[in-house]
C-alpha cells in the first residue's frame, strides 16, 4: 500500500483485517490506547501496541512489554535462587538476623540503661561483649550450623 492510501485513525475491525489477528486480541492489545470520539485509533502507536506491545514508562525509561516480561523473568530467576539459597541453608533469612541482632542490642541497651549515672563494672561489659559475640554463633546454629 502507498502511503497516502493508509488511514490516520483505524478501527478496530481494520485492525484485525490488516494484521490477521482475531478482534478480540486487537481489542485487548489496544485497550490503554487512547480513542478519538469515534472510537479510533491513530494507526502507527495500535500497530505498535498489536506487534510489540504497548509501551509503558519505568524510571522515566520507555519499556516495550517483551522487555517487561524479560525483566520479570529475570527477577524471578534470581529469587528463586535465592529461596533456594535459604533452603540449602547457605544465606540466612534477614527476618531471622533482625531477631537476632535486636535481641542482642536490646539487652546491650537493658544494661546500659539500668547503670545510667553509674559506673559499669568490668564483668558487666563483658556480660555486653559475649551476647555481642554470641548472637554471631546464634545466627550460625539458626542456618544449620553453616558460616555466613
Amino acid at each position: 500500500m502507498a502511503q497516502a492510501s493508509l488511514p490516520e485513525q483505524v478501527t478496530v475491525n481494520w485492525l484485525s483485517e490488516c494484521s490477521g489477528m482475531h478482534p478480540n486480541t486487537v481489542k485487548r492489545r489496544t485497550t490503554d490506547l487512547p480513542r478519538d470520539a469515534r472510537g479510533k485509533f491513530k494507526r502507527i502507536p495500535a500497530l505498535q501496541a498489536i506487534y510489540r506491545g504497548t509501551i509503558t514508562q519505568l524510571n522515566g525509561e520507555f519499556v516495550s512489554t517483551p522487555e517487561a516480561v524479560r525483566r520479570l523473568t529475570i527477577a524471578k530467576k534470581e529469587e528463586i535462587e535465592l529461596e533456594m539459597e535459604i533452603k540449602r541453608g547457605l544465606r540466612i533469612p534477614i527476618d531471622t538476623v533482625k531477631e537476632v541482632v535486636g535481641r542482642a542490642f536490646m539487652s546491650v541497651a537493658a544494661t546500659i540503661k539500668a547503670n545510667r549515672d553509674k559506673v559499669l563494672t568490668e564483668a558487666q561489659i563483658n556480660e555486653m561483649f559475649a551476647m555481642l559475640r554470641d548472637s554471631g554463633e546464634k545466627l550460625i546454629s539458626k542456618n544449620g550450623g553453616q558460616h555466613i
